[in-house]
């Protein structure tokens, strides 16, 4: 198995849910990495594992934190590492986990074949966001916002000056 794999960590977790009293935990994919019940009650639980020492540097998806707020005081962020053949889980809220969480300038993805031949695009149907000169435009502006900190200022409504500023539709 891949060592940076977080797939035994999950099991592990899960293991660890149900020895503390859930009546059922499993691993799933949305909205985190575990839905756990407890009586009537759902949680949610994304597992970050890591194998390093002393210092945790990983990620979140924008998807992973859209649930945490959604489903916030039911979700937690689970750091997990094994140490000495033994698992430790620490777990975060939302609000803790924001307090080490920053955001990098944004990172786009491709997929491109390689061989002896230069790749051609075949336009197909897809769910992902396609990637444009305006979409580029866009986030190059609304990163320029975060790091300026106007997207934070307490006296104005973010949504309307995201909007104003970058020309995001937010419906």
């Amino acid at each position: 198995m891949n060592p940076k794999s977080d797939v035994d960590a999950k099991h592990a977790f899960v293991a660890e849910l149900l020895r503390r009293g859930y009546d059922d935990a499993r691993v799933t994919r949305s909205p985190a990495d575990i839905t756990a019940r407890r009586g009537k009650d759902t949680y949610y639980f994304e597992v970050k594992f890591t194998a390093q020492e002393a210092q945790y540097f990983g990620a979140a998806t924008l998807t992973e934190w859209e649930a945490a707020l959604e489903h916030e005081g039911r979700y937690w962020f689970v750091v997990a590492c094994k140490r000495n053949g033994v698992w430790i889980f620490h777990e975060y809220s939302p609000t803790e986990f924001l307090e080490f969480s920053s955001i990098p300038p944004f990172k786009i993805f491709f997929n491109i074949g390689v061989g002896h031949y230069k790749a051609v695009q075949i336009q197909r149907e897809t769910k992902r966001v396609r990637l444009t000169r305006e979409r580029i435009s866009q986030m190059v502006e609304l990163f320029k916002l975060f790091r300026t900190g106007g997207a934070t200022n307490p006296n104005t409504t973010g949504d309307t000056e995201l909007h104003d500023r970058v020309a995001i539709p937010l419906e």
